[in-house]
């Protein structure tokens, strides 16, 4: 999967369909944050972390986070955006997805 997350913008990001292991069923009211590392594993500057993550209503598991438009990032840096759910007692997950920082240019 390829994502780009565009230097000086503000820009989204989701978890999709978080369901718990044990039940099967979608988690709806977990507490989800993020935090966005450098390739040597420092938390960027320019937001403070871990940042909320806020359930999406009515969407089977879908929670979406902003990233700040005033992150330090660098163009064609590599960077880990690490999220984090807590839905309580045994309903615990993790995921890290890598990104590109990009320069966003008009047509």
């Amino acid at each position: 999967m390829k994502c780009v997350v565009y230097v000086g913008n503000t820009n989204v990001i989701e978890l999709s369909g978080l369901k718990s292991a044990v039940e099967g069923t979608f988690v709806n009211d977990a507490s989800v944050t993020v935090t966005v590392k450098d390739k040597d594993g420092a938390n960027v500057s320019g937001q403070s972390w871990p940042a909320d993550m806020a359930y999406v209503a009515s969407s089977d598991g879908l929670y979406r986070g902003i990233l700040e438009d005033d992150l330090a990032l660098t163009e064609g840096e590599a960077y880990v955006a690490h999220v984090d759910a807590d839905a309580g007692a045994n309903r615990v997950g993790h995921w890290e997805f890598n990104f590109k920082a990009r320069t966003r240019f008009g047509s």
